[in-house]
């Protein structure tokens, strides 16, 4: 009489296999997913600069990108009437959303009504990742140049 199945065994070593792919497959995943964090915090910088230049333009009075250490947020004059500074769409959790850092070397860029920068100075923001780190360059003009 034959019994069908599958020996202790053989079932034992698939297992061991099984182990050794994932002990190489999961941190080099998981590199893989910080990676794409980083990449997709700094689009949403380049994103938000770009909505803070076309803000003041737009409104015809100055803008501000604030930076702090997880968040950052667009800030002008109110539409109707002008007002004081209200904060313009949503604040961007960017340390919640991405699970990154950001180290910005200033916490305010502010742009004048012709959507230039107003501070002339080179801002660099970090951006940090468990394992990955990289940074946002925006130019003298309020441009970025390197995302």
């Amino acid at each position: 009489m034959r019994n069908r199945g599958f020996t202790f065994i053989e079932i034992l070593m698939v297992m061991i296999i099984i182990g050794v792919i994932a002990a190489f497959g999961i941190p080099r995943l998981r590199n893989s997913l910080d990676k794409q964090n980083v990449r997709s915090a700094k689009a949403l910088l380049a994103t938000l600069v770009a909505t803070t230049s076309s803000v003041a333009v737009s409104r015809g009075c100055p803008a501000t990108l604030n930076l702090t250490v997880d968040s950052a947020w667009v800030t002008a004059c109110g539409v109707s009437p002008p007002a004081a500074s209200v904060q313009v769409g949503t604040k961007k959790l960017i340390g919640d959303d991405f699970n990154v850092k950001l180290a910005p070397s200033v916490s305010t860029v502010i742009y004048d009504p012709r959507g230039i920068s107003t501070g002339y100075t080179v801002v660099t923001v970090g951006v940090v990742g468990t394992a990955v780190t990289d940074s946002v360059i925006i130019n003298q003009l309020g441009k970025v140049v390197r995302q």
